[in-house]
């Protein structure tokens, strides 16, 4: 439900923002932080959603050096305490004071690939998503089970960021590790979203908050749910009828809270998740011998009730959408994970704690539950795909029939009992038809679209 229009201006505002770095400014900047040798940019700056890489070398060591100078947080507390390749971080700072302006981070550059570059589970080599993984794919799922055990034991008092507290006079270049708490409210993705389309999240996290318990931080998670379903301006409904839209919601928000949520598991244990590794292979790089290289983008890592921290999406070899219209060939590649992880925490002498927490998504995609929770637009997707058949109604070959007898009076009964649903619809609609004419004006269309009819 991400408002097109805002996106449009904000993908052009970062543009500018980029094209206002000179590469002579990167260069002195890089050479500040390394006796003043001179450097030079050796391909081209690369860009993710939220940030910037420029990448430097200097010719006059041996071996070449190669830095990347990223803008913005280093991972201080993951290279401390656990031995997960994370870039070695040489210099940061944070806005003020800059040299340029800008946060910026100057760490190691990496050499490696993406999955997705090396063609993981679409060829042979690694066994396609529809067989059992390879040798070449079970190298890398092993890989994958070391860096979840590390980071399921990092256990923490509460869920929220990590950082230093305002009292300190300490940063997190002089800092020791053990100095680090969780003091923050969640840096996630969604909430940075959400303030860019200024949906105000701020009113459930402020930037002190941090939460006691899971239920706490799930309520506030279905909060963040609710807040986009009342504020955005496109509900997408030239794809999907409002009424599925909020009854989804509606049905979802029931089941995490009286079903999913583990109450026994409200005060602890909560553990570290990366926060970007669940939806795409970008940011873990290996290299030609399937070996692990570098985990990056730690930015957005914070604390997590356990219970969230599942296998990511993508270990068919696709995303999110393949791994709900396909969920039972995602339960077997969790399965194989999952041995993986059972392998490891053996080798490692550690008590069987994460397959144990794992060993229900061998039989039932949790994941998808965790992604809704903490991507929104994933609420529609998760329930109509996947819960409604769990837990409503069993699929029907003929859908026309199946939607008349199973869907259509689920829908009259809660518009029939809930006014506000009613009138949160009838908002919507005309908001959205207000939104399709100001897109067809901005983006100068032909036409506007149109509302499917339900």
């Amino acid at each position: 439900m991400r408002d097109a229009i805002l996106k449009d201006k904000a993908d052009k505002e970062r543009e500018r923002f980029i094209n206002s770095f000179e590469p002579e400014e990167i260069c002195q900047l890089a050479s500040s932080y390394h006796g003043g040798d001179p450097c030079r940019i050796f391909k081209d700056r690369s860009r993710g959603s939220f940030n910037i890489c420029f990448f430097v070398e200097f010719e006059a060591t041996a071996p070449t050096e190669r830095w990347v100078i990223r803008i913005p947080i280093p991972s201080r507390y993951v290279a401390a305490k656990t031995s997960i390749p994370v870039p070695r971080v040489h210099a940061f700072s944070l806005t003020k004071g800059s040299p340029i302006n800008t946060a910026f981070i100057i760490m190691d550059y990496i050499q490696g690939q993406t999955l997705r570059d090396l063609g993981f589970r679409n060829t042979p080599e690694w066994g396609f998503y529809y067989e059992d993984p390879s040798a070449a794919c079970m190298r890398v799922f092993e890989q994958m089970a070391d860096v979840y055990i590390q980071l399921r034991k990092l256990e923490f008092p509460r869920i929220g960021a990590l950082g230093l507290p305002d009292d300190t006079s300490l940063t997190l270049s002089t800092c020791d590790a053990d100095e680090i708490h969780v003091c923050r409210r969640p840096v996630s993705i969604e909430i940075n979203m959400q303030e860019t389309d200024g949906m105000d999240p701020a009113a459930r996290f402020q930037p002190r908050t941090t939460f006691p318990t899971a239920s706490s931080f799930v309520e506030a998670l279905l909060w963040l749910a609710d807040n986009a379903l009342d504020k955005s301006r496109d509900w997408c409904l030239y794809l999907r009828g409002g009424k599925q839209l909020i009854y989804g919601h509606h049905q979802f928000r029931r089941y995490v809270l009286d079903k999913w949520l583990d109450r026994k598991a409200d005060n602890g244990p909560f553990v570290l998740m990366h926060g970007d590794l669940s939806l795409h292979t970008n940011n873990m790089l290996f290299d030609d011998s399937h070996r692990l290289v570098g985990v990056l983008d730690w930015e957005w890592s914070y604390v997590v009730p356990a219970q969230l921290l599942l296998p990511p999406t993508w270990l068919t070899g696709s995303g999110f959408h393949w791994m709900m219209m396909n969920h039972g060939w995602f339960n077997n590649s969790a399965k194989h994970l999952i041995a993986a992880v059972k392998d490891r925490e053996m080798a490692l002498e550690t008590p069987p704690q994460l397959s144990r927490e794992w060993a229900k998504t061998e039989t039932w995609c949790h994941t998808a539950i965790a992604t809704a929770l903490l991507n929104p637009d994933s609420v529609y997707d998760v329930y109509w795909r996947f819960l409604f058949y769990e837990c409503e109604a069993p699929r029907s070959e003929d859908y026309r029939e199946f939607h008349l007898r199973e869907i259509t009076p689920r829908l009259a009964d809660l518009f029939k009992s809930s006014p506000k649903y009613t009138a949160l619809l009838d908002r919507k609609k005309k908001e959205q038809q207000l939104f399709f004419e100001e897109e067809k004006e901005y983006f100068n269309r032909s036409k506007a679209r149109e509302m499917l009819n339900e």
